[in-house]
């Protein structure tokens, strides 16, 4: 393990692959103290204790990514929906507030919600 190599993200993150993360639970779990893998591979302890409770409960596939990846088109479709979604939001927002206030206008008021 000494030497490994581990991507550096764009933001600057270390993206530590999923054998990485299982190499290091393993030898948390043989008994090496945490601070002293804490400072052997300058990870902070809680990341270690995160690792190990996914890869308990999670096995292998808990210590894969982090998020599913999709494609920049799917991303800036679902972008582009959720703007449309918004908008409607607020023109039915819109209409319910200009319904109450001609209701109160006439001295009706809508219905309870339970």
């Amino acid at each position: 393990m000494e030497g490994m190599t581990v991507e550096v993200r764009k933001d600057g993150k270390r993206k530590w692959s999923k054998e990485q993360k299982i190499n290091i639970v393993k030898e948390f779990e043989s008994g090496v103290n945490v601070n002293e893998l804490s400072r052997k591979y300058n990870i902070h302890a809680n990341m270690i204790y995160q690792w190990k409770r996914r890869f308990e409960s999670m096995g292998k596939e808990g210590l894969g990514q982090d998020g599913e990846v999709i494609s920049k088109s799917m991303y800036v479709s679902a972008l582009k929906k959720i703007e449309e979604l918004e908008r409607a939001l607020g023109r039915k927002t819109l209409e319910t507030d200009i319904l109450k206030k001609s209701l109160e206008m006439k001295g009706l008021k809508l219905p309870e919600e339970k």
